[in-house]
């Protein structure tokens, strides 16, 4: 009696034990078709390639950590991008899978704005940075740059991809709109030497390419600034003045020139 009861349900589970066994199969038939049949055919086919950098397209695929064929389905765009963007050399990166098999990237360098010069071991040292104060290179292999030198900045231990102190920023603003937009007068620079009062505060010591006297200034520099300062030292110019000059001084209104002491 209590058999003939129990079949129904019997009957009931094993049908569900049948139909989950089939699903399962289907599902495992399905990864067998994805994994041997689809996925090797799904392999990006072709790289679009865009970048600022002066490096081959094989060093700029190795900066992603792109080696040998990689799959379209499972290339992780998000975690590419990231992986550029972690190089001290890329400034921003854009990474985008174009159905069916096409990757493309677009990479844009850090252009230098100024180099520095720190001790190590004895050794002055020459880093790179860009308008964000990044440094993305450090030591030898620099080639002939055409920014200004940097002097006064106080280094700790330096590594690629650190950031000077952001209180230089607001400075490296204003030479970058002048190396923008008037290249002429920003490659008239060609030191700025930082002189800190504080922690927060400085003046700048300007020496130019076309006149031996420094010229001493606020923290912000512009073209109206850089034009004025030409248009008074070329005044200057051959005078007897020049000889005993110390330096010119244009902090407040009215430029100060500071002669030399006697002995």
């Amino acid at each position: 009696m209590s058999s003939t009861a129990l079949s129904p349900l019997y009957r009931k589970i094993r049908n569900v034990l049948i139909g989950l066994a089939l699903l399962l199969t289907a599902i495992l038939m399905v990864q067998l078709i994805l994994n041997f049949l689809v996925m090797p055919r799904m392999r990006i086919g072709q790289v679009l390639l865009e970048s600022t950098l002066p490096l081959s397209d094989e060093s700029l695929l190795q900066l992603g950590g792109i080696s040998g064929r990689v799959n379209y389905l499972t290339l992780d765009e998000k975690e590419l991008q990231d992986s550029y963007e972690s190089s001290p050399l890329i400034r921003k990166a854009y990474v985008q899978k174009q159905f069916p098999n096409t990757l493309k990237i677009v990479l844009y360098g850090r252009s230098p704005l100024g180099i520095s010069y720190l001790e190590e071991n004895g050794l002055e040292i020459p880093v790179v940075f860009d308008e964000q104060g990044v440094i993305f290179h450090k030591g030898s292999g620099i080639q002939d740059l055409d920014v200004p030198v940097i002097s006064g900045i106080r280094y700790g231990a330096v590594q690629e991809g650190m950031a000077l102190p952001e209180v230089l920023l607001p400075l490296f603003h204003d030479l970058k709109n002048l190396q923008d937009k008037e290249p002429l007068l920003f490659n008239q620079i060609s030191e700025v030497r930082i002189n800190r009062k504080n922690d927060e505060q400085y003046d700048l010591t300007l020496f130019l390419t076309s006149y031996s006297v420094p010229v001493v200034t606020n923290a912000f520099i512009d073209s109206a600034l850089l034009k004025k300062i030409l248009l008074v030292l070329d005044a200057l110019e051959g005078q007897q003045i020049m000889t005993n000059l110390e330096y010119a001084d244009f902090r407040s209104g009215q430029v100060v020139l500071k002669m030399r002491e006697e002995g």
